[in-house]
């Protein structure tokens, strides 16, 4: 194979609903709205400090887990100590990723144009204290034997790296030393294109990063600088990093293979993910301020909040569960491979079915559009439409955050999620379980499906 240059903007854009991603990014602003600058700094130091520390984690140059990392970010009671004990190689690079940050983030303050470079300045400022990279060559008696090469700091790569994928076996080559000073010029000439500059920050983020690690400029650190580069976009709106946990790093390369295959929504879905997660850690991060108001008063708003909870936060989860589960079942759908003549969808919305779901006691719709239906054309001369629809809700009780996707038929599964389940971060056991509920929901919508194909009339 040879290096399969990455797409122009205009042919790699994707579908994205960014509804959720923009009530969140808004729920953000208006706690900024109400902060000190004093908290806002703080805010946005906690998020890059979290970006920095899992970086170069994610690349192997060491270990963390999210104690560690949480006590780093938000410089917690020995966390100078904690950083200490994990030696002077992992303090350096973690002030290395701190350093390119602070690069990055100055550069979108300043609203400074990112150029080749620029390009450059960044990978030899996250590389900084990194003397040497590992290779993998290949020896005559078979396999490979591994060894050091001084790493160049801001300078294109020398050599080829074209690494295996750890899914498929197949190797990813990427641009050869020749292509990679003009295919770096590409890249920087889509991101200054009316149609990048215009669309969805999300979008922009994900498609430099993908378009970045297509060409692989340097030697190494070329995960570090694509994480970073994409935080460009994502500081101007919502105002946060690229954030990547050590432990989502195969959610990470499974999303980048299916851009590889052509399916950029995987990695642009993974990207909003990471973003609304982000954001939930900046909002909890922000210290409430009080003044000496009226203790009754104080009262009297705090019952007033909590007799309209669910209009609040529960029900932001409640959009953001819904993104979650159409996501799961889109990929469960196409996975199936149904007949394209059947033009299957998932849709977010849709008007309320002739039999709404009856909810549990003590649960209300979570807001005024809460269907996830799977809808089939089957056919196409009278239009006849098969659906399948559930409905997200939410409890009323303060002592029991919790929604449900109840199913609009009695023969359905309900998917109970707790609160802490999505906010402030989704959980791994919810991702399973929402994966799982997709795959039940698919298995009786074909299953049904399958019934009235088998039974309609089409002369």
């Amino acid at each position: 194979m040879t290096y399969e240059p990455f797409p122009a903007f205009d042919q790699w854009s994707v579908n994205f609903d960014s509804a959720v991603i923009d009530a969140y990014a808004e729920r953000l602003r208006r706690v900024r709205e109400s902060s000190t600058p004093e908290d806002r700094r703080r805010a946005v130091e906690i998020a890059t400090r979290y970006a920095a520390v899992d970086t170069g984690a994610i690349e192997g140059l060491y270990q963390t887990d999210r104690g560690f990392t949480r006590t780093i970010a938000t410089q917690s009671e020995y966390w100078e100590r904690a950083l200490d004990m994990r030696g002077d190689h992992v303090k350096r690079s973690i002030q290395d990723a701190l350093d390119a940050y602070d690069f990055v983030l100055d550069a979108t303050t300043q609203n400074r144009p990112i150029t080749a470079t620029w390009l450059r300045q960044l990978h030899e400022t996250i590389t900084n204290h990194q003397e040497t990279y590992t290779v993998s060559e290949p020896i005559p008696e078979g396999g490979y034997r591994e060894s050091q090469r001084p790493l160049p700091h801001g300078e294109y790569k020398k050599y080829p790296n074209n690494p295996t994928s750890r899914v498929t076996g197949r190797i990813h080559d990427y641009a050869t030393p020749e292509e990679t000073p003009s295919e770096v010029l590409r890249l920087m000439d889509e991101l200054a294109t009316p149609a990048f500059l215009d669309s969805h920050p999300v979008v922009q983020a994900a498609y430099a990063h993908y378009a970045y690690v297509c060409i692989h400029p340097f030697a190494d650190g070329n995960g570090r600088v694509a994480r970073a580069l994409a935080s460009v976009y994502l500081y101007r709106n919502p105002g946060v990093p690229l954030v990547i946990f050590a432990d989502q790093r195969d959610l990470y390369l499974d999303a980048l293979e299916a851009a590889d295959d052509g399916q950029g929504a995987p990695f642009v879905n993974f990207i909003a993910e990471r973003v609304i997660d982000t954001v939930m850690m900046v909002t909890d991060s922000f210290t409430p301020t009080t003044t000496q108001a009226d203790e009754r008063s104080i009262i009297a708003s705090i019952t007033e909040a909590t007799s309209t909870w669910l209009s609040a936060d529960l029900t932001l989860a409640a959009k953001r569960l819904q993104s979650i589960c159409v996501t799961s079942l889109e990929a469960v759908i196409a996975a199936r491979k149904l007949p394209a003549l059947l033009n299957v969808s998932v849709v977010p919305t849709s008007g309320v079915p002739k039999q709404p779901p009856r909810l549990p006691p003590g649960y209300v719709f979570a807001d005024q559009n809460p269907w996830i239906t799977i809808m089939a054309c089957i056919d196409q001369t009278s239009n006849h439409v098969y659906g399948l629809t559930h409905v997200v809700a939410g409890t009323m009780e303060p002592d029991k955050p919790e929604l449900m996707v109840v199913p609009c038929d009695e023969d359905g599964v309900n998917l109970e999620v707790w609160l802490h389940d999505i906010d402030p971060a989704q959980s791994t056991s919810l991702r399973i379980r929402v994966d799982a509920w997709a795959e039940n929901v698919a298995c009786s919508f074909i299953n049904r499906l399958n019934e009235i194909l088998t039974h309609h009339d089409t002369k």
